[in-house]
């Protein structure tokens, strides 16, 4: 049974390869050029669904990438620099609507992040500073109200957060 099929020249991968479950369907095509990935990327779902398309330059992640749910909408895009999370990444849930927008420096959460629920509407607000939360923070309920507020520092909740209640705001809980 064939697991992979492609080209070598002087033992190193060339070119186009294509890559297969035990089944026989395709798992990949991806592109090689000295032995390392290079070019576009192709991935599978044992369903011959497309679960993901990604570009390489000589063994690195880099540009634009889509993952895609076993149903075969869109899970999530982005841009990746030298294999990196990169720019803004956008997560949807299965039916396609958005569920998260991070955004993303040297492949660590950085600057405004937003989380939405299922039904689009936002749920949480805030930012990351070097992969943490830092600064304000909102939190609102399924129906957009708002129930939480509170600051982060480096990942870690500082000061005064307050809940709201009824359009009343009381303190929640002192750090």
């Amino acid at each position: 049974q064939i697991r992979a099929k492609g080209c070598v020249v002087n033992s190193n991968k060339m070119g186009e390869w294509t890559s297969f479950y035990p089944s026989g369907k395709k798992s990949a095509i991806e592109n090689f050029e000295q032995g390392v990935l290079h070019g576009a990327v192709i991935y599978f779902y044992p369903t011959e669904i497309v679960q993901g398309k990604e570009t390489w330059r000589m063994g690195q992640l880099q540009d634009s990438a889509w993952y895609f749910h076993p149903s075969g909408t869109l899970q999530r895009k982005g841009v990746y620099e030298n294999s990196r999370y990169a720019n803004t990444w956008i997560h949807y849930f299965e039916h396609g609507a958005v569920e998260r927008s991070v955004n993303y420096s040297n492949g660590m959460p950085y600057g405004e992040t937003r989380i939405y629920s299922s039904k689009g509407i936002l749920i949480q607000h805030g930012e990351y500073l070097n992969g943490h939360e830092h600064g304000d923070w909102k939190f609102y309920d399924r129906d957009g109200v708002l129930e939480f507020t509170g600051q982060y520092e480096q990942g870690k909740p500082v000061g005064v957060w307050y809940e709201f209640q009824r359009g009343k705001k009381k303190v929640f809980k002192r750090y």
